[in-house]
């Protein structure tokens, strides 16, 4: 599926890993369907055509998801958007609560995911690679950048970090300022079955 963006140029929407199959296989031209529409309803229906995907990452959903946030909540009152496949409107409900009505999440599961879009790129990176757990990265989004370059280091160097380690230092981090020292202090002192 393409929208026109201007003459005799087209913006590919839907199809992505057909069209590269095509190319690989030495087509010069493939049939597509040309819909004309905006930018923010082929973020709905390019977003819409991926989720869906049984190998999608954590990273890749929750790019999905912040994109399909943010092209609803640019809709605006417009109400061909949010509409549910069987035709039902959702008239009065938050864009967050369309978005996971229509990609059957909660909520608050499609908070969490785009929660993950706060992290830096090399934690993020360790999400997809389950080198840090889907509800602690969440927890770390909420921490600044200096400080999650930190924990970055701090992983890379000696693995996982659990819950109650960021919930310590989220802790500490709201009293007031840190050195990278203190956080591998914070750290370490709170390992499971570390001896005091």
């Amino acid at each position: 599926i393409v929208r026109p963006i201007q003459e005799d140029k087209y913006e590919l929407i839907s199809g992505h890993r057909r069209k590269h199959g095509c190319e690989m296989l030495g087509y010069s031209s493939i049939p597509a369907i040309i819909r004309d529409i905006d930018r923010d309803e082929a973020i709905v229906m390019m977003v819409d055509s991926n989720y869906q995907r049984e190998d999608i990452l954590p990273s890749e959903r929750a790019k999905a998801y912040k994109m399909k946030l943010e092209a609803i909540k640019r809709q605006g009152a417009r109400n061909d958007l949010t509409s549910v496949q069987n035709g039902q409107k959702l008239a009065g409900r938050v864009s967050r609560e369309i978005v996971a009505q229509e990609v059957g999440e909660s909520s608050q599961q499609v908070r969490r995911f785009i929660r993950l879009t706060e992290l830096i790129p090399e934690l993020l990176d360790y999400v997809d690679q389950r080198r840090i757990q889907f509800t602690v990265a969440v927890e770390i989004s909420y921490i600044d950048h200096e400080v999650q370059k930190w924990l970055y280091e701090y992983i890379r160097d000696n693995g996982m970090v659990r819950m109650n380690q960021i919930t310590l230092l989220r802790t500490q981090l709201q009293v007031g300022a840190i050195t990278q020292t203190k956080m591998i202090g914070i750290l370490n002192e709170s390992q499971p079955g570390r001896i005091p």
